[in-house]
């Protein structure tokens, strides 16, 4: 996630920017680096200790036996330890029932019919995700890794993320991922999947174990397994039938080889207001790299004449241009609304787009 004051009204690809990440607990905690600390991506920067895990389980009322009569059929006693899913009394013979643990820890308690199992509190960390320098600390909640690199925001994700080597195995950005393009070869890399992927991908994206995965658009319908999906999704340009724009595809195949850290966090609208650093940025794809010789494009750059751009919204969605002019202040739409617009030729046709629709090609 970025800093807010680094939002735009449209979405950026980037070559070569400097990239902050800020990383940030989820809850007050310890902060584990300091100001201009180099870090790798697994170094830990912030630990948080959630409270301890308690739960009363009602062994009678499961085994359908009276607390009285329930001591032949436990099978733990106070001060045992347990594994999650492990057999806490059970009952045999003819509709046989089985009491199981929900989560790994200790009995401490039993009586009227239940037991009482306590998970121990242990530390949670969070780690650099990209190796960069600490440009700054955020007391008792994280720190801000600045890197220089190609960045590439993206539109929605399933809040995993990870750090791995980028494959392309799309031909190109009109290209739907396929479940024959996924092989064991892939294990741990963060796949480019063109324009899409199904269901049937996904299942083998999962069995060859691959890292995560980029795509230009999800189904809505995709989503609820998208979610359950063990590694880290972002879709570059949309929710729907939506292709991969073809200046994030190429910059990703020029890309391949590289490592790169994919972020598929959305913002949390239940955090307090004061402690949502990062929750205006979307999901993102950043591969950092050495700073090189020749032109750094900030991603504070404003739209000018000249400048290229790609339509976000229908009827001209995926079409690219060049900005020819920039109306002043604020322009009358025919939905009524008024919008900081820009006129784009597109192959020969001068039209006039909000802000908000257009994406910078930098």
């Amino acid at each position: 996630m970025w800093g807010a004051e680094m939002i735009l009204p449209f979405s950026i690809v980037n070559p070569l920017t400097r990239i902050e990440v800020v990383r940030q607990l989820p809850q007050p905690g310890k902060v584990l680096v300091r100001e201009r600390d180099n870090v790798e991506t697994f170094h830990w920067v912030a630990e948080y200790t959630p409270p301890p895990q308690f739960a009363i389980i009602n062994v009678s009322r499961e085994l359908a036996v009276p607390p009285k009569k329930l001591s032949p059929y436990l099978e733990v006693a106070v001060g045992d330890a347990v594994a999650e899913g492990a057999v806490l009394a059970s009952r045999g013979g003819l509709g046989g029932r089985a009491c199981r643990a929900p989560f790994a820890g200790t009995v401490t308690g039993s009586g009227r019919g239940r037991l009482l199992l306590e998970a121990p509190s242990r530390p949670v960390q969070i780690s650099a995700l990209v190796p960069g320098i600490v440009a700054r600390v955020l007391p008792g909640e994280g720190a801000v890794i600045q890197a220089w690199g190609a960045l590439i925001q993206g539109v929605w994700g399933n809040g995993k993320e990870i750090f791995g080597v980028l494959r392309v195995v799309a031909r190109g950005a009109h290209q739907s991922l396929r479940a024959k393009k996924l092989d064991a070869s892939l294990q741990g890399a963060v796949v480019v999947g063109g324009s899409s992927c199904d269901e049937e991908a996904l299942e083998q994206a999962a069995e060859m174990q691959i890292g995560g995965l980029i795509v230009g658009g999800v189904s809505p319908q995709l989503i609820p397994r998208l979610m359950e999906m063990p590694f880290p999704v972002v879709a570059t340009d949309g929710v729907g039938k939506v292709s991969m724009s073809e200046a994030i595809f190429k910059l990703l195949r020029s890309l391949e080889g590289r490592e790169a850290a994919l972020s598929g966090r959305m913002p949390d609208l239940h955090r307090p207001a004061w402690s949502r650093l990062g929750d205006v940025e979307r999901p993102y794809v950043a591969v950092p790299m050495p700073a090189q010789n020749g032109t750094v494009v900030d991603r504070n750059t404003p739209l000018t004449l000249g400048s290229r751009v790609r339509a976000l919204r229908q009827p001209y969605m995926g079409m690219s241009g060049v900005v020819v002019d920039i109306p002043p202040g604020l322009v009358l739409l025919e939905t009524g609304a008024r919008r900081p617009c820009v006129k784009v030729e597109f192959e020969g046709e001068t039209v006039l787009i909000p802000y908000a629709n257009l994406e910078l090609l930098l």
